[in-house]
């Protein structure tokens, strides 16, 4: 009956664990983000969404050599958690990974990323404040937003030189 019990215990220990990981946050996330919004009649696809608020850790345009010249596939875009255990979207952060240099540029937190659509609902009442934190959590690490997010920072970083 003791072994039982350990193996028991070790069971739901490790089912916790991997339930509480962020792995299964975004697979939640995304289910409850689709089911709410099929319920406004909102395709997630094709939803349109702005970044305007971003926070540079850097002057642009910058002097630092690894940042100026890095390439767009050395920009690692991430979602910044909370926790590992129990985590939240608290927002995006975009580093360059340049060989063992890691230079964080910048930030966009969850609450300055904007959805208009979403908007629109909270302003007529149709959605609550937790439906729409459910749906801007999943947007915000969707790999569309990723990369729109990759993209723009490029820009941002090489805008001096592309218009030149």
């Amino acid at each position: 009956m003791t072994e039982f019990s350990v193996m028991m215990m070790t069971v739901a220990f490790i089912g916790s664990i991997l339930l509480t990981s962020q792995p299964c946050y975004r697979f939640v996330t995304g289910k409850l983000a689709r089911r709410h919004a099929a319920a406004l009649g909102v395709s997630l696809k094709d939803v349109s969404f702005s970044f305007d608020q971003m926070v540079y850790f850097i002057a642009l345009p910058t002097t630092i050599p690894e940042v100026r010249d890095a390439a767009k596939s050395e920009l690692v875009v991430e979602p910044y958690y909370e926790s590992y255990f129990f985590p939240e979207v608290n927002g995006v952060q975009v580093s360059v990974k340049s060989g063992s240099v890691v230079i964080a540029i910048a930030y966009l937190p969850i609450d300055d990323f904007s959805l208009p659509v979403l908007d629109r609902h909270l302003e007529a009442g149709k959605i609550n404040e937790r439906v729409n934190r459910t749906i801007r959590e999943h947007m915000i690490v969707h790999d569309r937003t990723l990369a729109a997010i990759r993209d723009e920072v490029y820009h941002q970083l090489h805008e001096d030189r592309l218009a030149k």
